[in-house]
């Protein structure tokens, strides 16, 4: 008896410590990893700000880090179009519109901000009455993408 209740006892203690690690979406970062490899992984994890918090504290004139930089805003826009929330629609696609204008600012020659943009405002025209928040429309103009 004694040998049943202590299998159950193991059984259910790995059974808590797997789905406990399961949950844990976010993994931790290793601080021997190269900044393009926590990037990546923090991309991987939709973990946006978290990529964008470690990047804040680099050299923003070196080359990796604007890449990386544009990369993660591209990634945190696109990801911010992927809802199907529409209680939350509004502010996914300002916060996407506030990622690509960030991207522009990086790369002015990324097309892919641009059509994204493009898509965005498109259904915005089709909508009576709604439009982006000002600030928003504001950064896209000192872009050079005038709606």
């Amino acid at each position: 008896m004694y040998s049943r209740i202590f299998s159950f006892l193991i059984i259910s203690t790995l059974l808590f410590f797997t789905i406990s690690c399961a949950n844990d979406e976010t993994a931790e970062l290793d601080p021997n990893m190269s900044l393009y490899d926590q990037i990546e992984l923090l991309i991987e994890q939709d973990e946006y700000e978290s990529a964008l918090s470690v990047l804040e504290e680099e050299d923003r004139e070196d080359p990796e880090v604007q890449r990386l930089l544009e990369k993660t805003h591209l990634n945190y826009g696109l990801n911010s179009m992927n809802t199907f929330d529409e209680s939350e629609m509004r502010s996914r696609m300002n916060n996407a519109l506030v990622q690509f204008t960030e991207v522009l600012r990086i790369n002015p020659n990324n097309s892919v901000a641009q059509e994204q943009i493009d898509q965005i405002m498109g259904v915005y025209a089709t909508i009576p009455d709604r439009s982006p928040d000002e600030d928003v429309l504001e950064g896209l103009r000192e872009v050079g993408m005038d709606y």
